[in-house]
This record gives C-alpha cells, sequence and structure tokens, in this order.
C-alpha cells in the first residue's frame, strides 16, 4: 500500500439546505457556532459558513455551511444525521435548556457510555450530540 506524505482529503464539511439561513444560523449559534463567512456579505443571508471558534485549529474542527434551499416547499430532511462531540454533555444540555432549546434527555448506550442526546434543528435536521469516552471515538 502506498503510503502517502500528505492526505489527499484533509476534512469534510456539512452543506445544509435550510429554509432561512439567518433562523439556522441563530440556532446554530446557540451550539456555540459563529459565521465565519456569508453571501451576500450585507442583508439576507443565502449562504453561511459556521465554524467552532473555541476548537485548537477552527479551520479542522465542526465547520457547517448553511445553504437557503431552492424549494418553497419545506421537506423533512432524510436520511441526514450530524454528529457532535461535546467536552461536557451534561453541562451542554443544561445551558441549550436555558436557552429555549429541546433538546433529548441523555440516554448511555454501550457504544457511548458517557452520554448522547438529540436534538433537532429548525429545518428538522437530528443532530445527535455525544461525549466521548476514554474507549470511545
Amino acid at each position: 500500500m502506498e503510503t502517502l506524505e500528505v492526505a489527499a482529503i484533509s476534512g469534510l464539511v456539512a452543506m445544509i439546505e435550510v429554509s432561512d439561513v439567518e433562523v439556522s444560523a441563530a440556532f446554530y449559534q446557540k451550539l456555540s457556532f459563529r459565521i465565519g463567512n456569508r453571501e451576500p456579505a450585507t442583508g439576507k443571508m443565502g449562504w453561511a459558513w459556521l465554524y467552532s471558534p473555541k476548537v485548537e485549529d477552527w479551520r479542522r474542527g465542526p465547520n457547517l455551511m448553511l445553504r437557503k434551499s431552492e424549494s418553497s416547499a419545506k421537506q423533512m430532511p432524510q436520511g441526514l444525521i450530524l454528529y457532535l462531540y461535546a467536552a461536557q454533555l451534561k453541562s451542554l444540555r443544561e445551558e441549550l435548556l436555558g436557552k429555549g432549546l429541546e433538546p433529548s434527555e441523555i440516554s448511555y448506550p454501550p457504544y457511548l457510555p458517557e452520554g448522547v442526546f438529540q436534538i433537532f434543528d429548525p429545518d428538522g435536521y437530528c443532530l445527535i450530540v455525544a461525549q466521548s469516552g476514554s474507549n470511545t471515538p
């Protein structure tokens, strides 16, 4: 097998279509994301790139792009789940409750013994928020 000196793929950023970029951006800001770039630069956003400013390398940390859906009919997203990892799951859940969001109760499946909860964004995308343990991804 060939050894690469530089990774062929160095990152992955999800881009989701949303009904209102500004509403979605406000939701994700409650999860500690910040707007790094947007189009247009002023006025109603049609696209936004969100990042997490508190990670060691924000370019390689959690990133998400939001794009205004071209369809006027709101459709429930099918088959896409966004998995997020939190350093302090319990305190994050409490913080989200305090911000008026509705995360589920924390469950403790065998593959994530530190816990996991789910929350839905304004367009119905499912976010699974988990805390890694010493023996879990």
